[in-house]
């Protein structure tokens, strides 16, 4: 179990698939019903480490899938993912409450940590979870709620891999939030592109966006944050992994063996970096490999 509030009345349960490599089910949490879809590796003994895929606002899970290939990475790893999706005002399109964005999950002020918590538990009586390893990643909203997640409850995740995210802004109603310091350290690693339109890279206001309130905070907060928060040397360790476009920048010296990286692409928009090599040994991988590899290295100790 998780914790008691995971246990609530609010809390129902749709029937689990039967064993397959891909699971599409649901659960109730707080009379609406919400979905997700779960790939098991074929053949990987349990208990399996979990990747949570957090879809961007406007997206589904299923979507997300398809754009990131992040189940391939993850099974190829041994690892389950789920990709849940996000409270829904129209069919596909949905949103998570990262409490300054984005859409009807924060207006609606859902309780979305705690139906991550469900989901976890959940997916853990069907296919048991190796509760050391769990991870959340998550594009723009979802990584957005990645840093929530994380910062709510460290105790949860292994690691977390945010992309073109930010840790704090203002929502449309005016209020400002900022994640708050995890009770313990958690291994971050980010990767968000310079010439974002949205989440932009220095933070501030986007020109982009057709509403007003709309400030985000930049890289360097979030960077300035991760560190204090686990306690990390003060001297990065910078690469230039492809001259000019991508650029690695490394917090080692952590508590508990975390981490915090910074994946910099000079020429990255707000999208899945589907176009970027990440150095491998012997050769290169995808974003979603990237990710799966920094998860594979960090255990919650």
């Amino acid at each position: 179990m998780i914790g008691a509030v995971l246990m609530a009345p609010v809390l129902a349960l749709a029937p689990l698939a039967a064993a397959a490599a891909d699971q599409h089910s649901t659960l109730v949490w707080q009379g609406a019903e919400r979905s997700y879809m779960l790939h098991v590796p074929e053949g990987a003994p349990p208990p399996l480490p979990l990747v949570i895929a957090l879809h961007g606002a406007g997206g589904n899970g299923a979507g997300f899938a398809e754009e990131t290939d992040f189940a391939a990475a993850a099974a190829a790893a041994g690892m389950m993912a789920v990709f849940p999706d996000g409270i829904q005002t129209a069919p596909g399109r949905g949103s998570w409450n990262a409490y300054f964005c984005c859409g009807a999950a924060v207006t609606q002020q859902l309780d979305d940590v705690g139906l991550i918590g469900a989901l976890i538990d959940r997916i853990d009586r069907g296919h048991p979870v190796d509760r050391s390893r769990v991870y959340a990643t998550g594009m723009s909203n979802g990584g957005m709620f990645a840093y929530v997640l994380a910062s709510a409850h460290p105790e949860w995740f292994a690691a977390i891999a945010p992309v073109s995210a930010a840790i704090g802004g203002t929502a449309r109603s005016g209020k400002s939030y900022l994640i708050d310091v995890p009770g313990r350290p958690v291994p971050v690693m980010m990767i968000h592109g310079r010439k974002d339109p949205y989440v932009l890279f220095d933070g501030g206001s986007s020109g982009a966006l057709g509403f007003a309130n709309h400030w985000k905070l930049g890289i360097a907060d979030a960077l300035t944050f991760w560190v204090a928060a686990d306690r990390c040397g003060p001297t990065p360790q910078v690469s230039e992994a492809a001259a000019g476009r991508l650029r690695r920048v490394a917090y080692g010296g952590c508590t508990d063996g975390s981490e915090v990286v910074l994946w910099e692409i000079a020429d990255g928009e707000h999208n899945w970096p589907a176009n970027i090599a990440f150095p491998a040994p012997g050769g290169s991988r995808s974003t979603a490999a990237e990710i799966v590899a920094f998860f594979a290295a960090h255990r919650r100790r």
